[in-house]
């Protein structure tokens, strides 16, 4: 398992836990963009109906919540 974590869904229908798990990233940035690439995909960019967290597993923080 890389250090960061991402976890995306619908803000109505989360699946919660892993099942919200997307991808795991060696970098936050990397973290990041491909949460915004899957937010493009899904909802064209607006986080109205979505949202996304970011989980560090070394220092065991939430680093980016959108």
């Amino acid at each position: 398992m890389k250090r960061y974590l991402t976890f995306y869904g619908m803000v109505y229908y989360p699946c919660g836990g892993m099942g919200d798990f997307i991808e795991d990233f060696d970098t936050k940035e990397e973290a990041i963009e491909c949460i915004k690439l899957k937010n493009e995909k899904e909802d064209g960019g607006d986080f109205e109906y979505y949202w996304a967290n970011v989980y560090d597993t070394k220092d065991r923080i939430e680093v980016h919540t959108q």
